[in-house]
């Protein structure tokens, strides 16, 4: 008998796709069923309810572009990613086990926290050269350790032999270099007693988000001491927004998940409110269910949206520090960060010091890299706005003013039509660095720009000068989690209209590493099997009654992104109607 196993593409234990979140309304194009954890859908009437930002208190971070996410923990000692490989008892609603037991991170690890070679100054400037225009740095992960002097728990760095405010030096050190500052802190804390987000008395565990549900006959609710968490988390954030001047950014971290968190968990209305009222034009992320001022998909690059967002990267696939992993090539860390600002978004890069507070050499290589090209290019990055044109994995557009900058991605590109703009006249259309005029023309309501062929590995810039400021978008929003470069390229696509015997057999011709698989079209009773031999076969998660299935196969294993799944022979059962497409990406 062929041995069939299930793929579940969603955390249960070790694995945890932390790909998320957009806050939508109900009436999103962009909601995608598939993802559906990915989103917080509100109604208008809660959205209107709750708080943001004025306009006016975006703009810099939306200028900004590119930030640097700071992950530094009493999880150095083992060069591991915070938290989730390290702590073994999680609390609900969280599930799994980490590698170390509570001696070792809790007592062990901390009495040997000495930082001798951290240097808050340093580490800013780095985050200066490497072109970075802000520095989010986590101050509480999920294992409940405290990066600052706190009056409110004893398990904090200033208990080290360390022994000094971590926190203080680094906001001191951005303050004088005039670089805005954004805090991490998680809601969930596997450490605090009081931590009781679900009574575990009224749920079981189930396999899917939100991971839990109630027994027969009871309610989901808090544990009885989860009150008193709640007090102290608002003390917590009250003392880290008043004791150490201006902050730019509060970044929440317990993320909805199709309602594994709720705002009730944290009193997140009132607590938004306060963190306003403490730091007046503060900007708040999406994850403390609550809309917030921007939405934060995490591990790949979001989707073009006006609503303002920042994807969280890493360097090298570790949120922390972490040698085992490979760094990132520049070219793929700058074409991430041009694919987000054609979509309107920021990129904020994650990086982890040493146990002593140093940086890895290569990794700080990297970076600069990443600086000395934005040097040259940085007025083409900086200060814009996505569009007009919706971006492609082959290129990107970005505007401010009058000007539009086109990125090119595909060297092999000879030709772009782009659909005419209503509101503007083209005057000019050059190569960014070669002033010479290039040919162009309009047909069937399109520019046509010709000879645009070119050899740079990163990318070529064009600059299209237009007789006014830019004042709309143009072209189809469509809206596929395959828009990620995460996803790679689209290795195979066949259309059909029927279903040979109700199964569909697709031979890839070689192992390949499949990260996404798309089938558009409704098929009634769908099972979609995959094997590496033609022999042995695993099936993957579908939802039935969808006219399109995008199945994502990357994962993350203890915070390590895992892309895809090594497949050569696919086969989809199933009643068409009446045809499908199917799309296969690969790394």
């Amino acid at each position: 008998m062929k041995k069939i196993r299930l793929l579940v593409l969603v955390f249960i234990a070790m694995y945890h796709s932390s790909w998320a979140q957009w806050s939508v309304l109900m009436d999103d194009k962009k909601y995608n069923e598939t993802e559906f954890f990915l989103y917080q859908r509100f109604t208008q009437k809660e959205w209107d309810a709750s708080n943001f930002a004025k306009p006016e208190d975006m703009k810099w971070f939306l200028d900004a572009r590119y930030g640097m996410f700071v992950h530094f923990g009493l999880n150095s000692y083992v060069n591991k990613d915070m938290s989730w490989p390290i702590v073994r008892n999680r609390k609900m609603p969280d599930h799994g086990q980490g590698a170390y037991p509570d001696q070792a991170w809790q007592v062990e690890w901390p009495s040997k926290f000495k930082l001798e070679k951290f240097n808050a100054k340093e580490w800013v400037n780095i985050a200066q050269r490497s072109g970075m225009k802000y520095m989010t740095i986590v101050v509480k992960h999920h294992d409940g350790f405290h990066l600052w002097d706190t009056q409110f728990s004893d398990f904090k760095i200033t208990i080290t032999p360390f022994g000094r405010d971590y926190l203080k030096e680094l906001i001191d050190a951005c303050h004088a270099a005039g670089l805005p500052v954004g805090l991490y802190y998680s809601q969930r804390d596997w450490y605090h007693p009081d931590y009781e987000p679900i009574d575990t008395n009224t749920v079981h565990s189930i396999s899917d988000p939100p991971y839990y549900e109630s027994l027969p006959g009871k309610r989901v609710t808090a544990g009885a001491k989860h009150k008193k968490y709640i007090d102290y988390q608002f003390k917590a954030i009250r003392e880290l927004l008043t004791k150490y001047g201006k902050i730019d950014i509060f970044w929440f971290d317990a993320v909805s998940w199709g309602g594994m968190f709720t705002a009730e968990m944290w009193d997140s209305e009132r607590l938004t409110r306060m963190i306003r009222e403490l730091q007046p034009g503060i900007v708040i992320n999406n994850r403390a269910s609550l809309p917030g001022d921007f939405d934060t998909p995490e591990q790949r690059i979001g989707m073009y949206q006006e609503r303002p967002w920042e994807s969280a990267m890493t360097l090298n696939g570790s949120w922390g520090y972490d040698p085992e992993h490979k760094i990132k090539p520049v070219k793929n860390l700058v074409r991430e960060m041009l694919t987000a600002a054609a979509g309107n978004g920021n990129v904020l890069i994650s990086w982890g010091a040493k146990f002593d507070g140093a940086f890895d050499s290569p990794q700080i290589d990297s970076l600069l890299a990443i600086g000395h090209w934005l040097k040259q290019y940085g007025d083409y990055y900086y200060g814009t706005r996505g569009g007009p044109w919706m971006p492609t994995k082959e290129y990107g557009a970005v505007h401010k003013a009058n000007k539009v900058y086109l990125y090119l991605f595909d060297q092999a590109m000879e030709t772009i039509k782009l659909p005419i703009l209503k509101h503007n006249r083209l005057r000019r259309f050059h190569r960014v660095g070669d002033d010479k005029a290039l040919n162009w023309k309009e047909a069937n309501n399109n520019y046509v720009f010709t000879d645009i062929k070119t050899t740079d590995p990163i990318v070529q810039i064009f600059e299209l000068e237009f007789d006014s400021p830019i004042q709309e978008t143009v072209g189809d929003r469509t809206y596929s989690i395959f828009d990620s470069p995460t996803y790679g390229k689209l290795i195979y696509e066949k259309k059909l209209n029927k279903v040979p015997r109700r199964r569909i057999t697709v031979d890839l011709k070689k192992i390949s590493k499949v990260t996404g698989i798309g089938l558009y079209g409704n098929i009634e009773n769908l099972i979609v099997e995959y094997s590496i031999n033609n022999q042995d076969w695993e099936k993957l998660s579908v939802k039935q009654g969808l006219s399109q299935q995008e199945l994502s196969l990357n994962s993350f294993m203890a915070g390590m992104q895992v892309p895809g799944k090594e497949i050569r022979y696919l086969r989809i059962y199933g009643k068409p109607n009446p045809e499908v497409n199917i799309k296969i990406f690969s790394q």
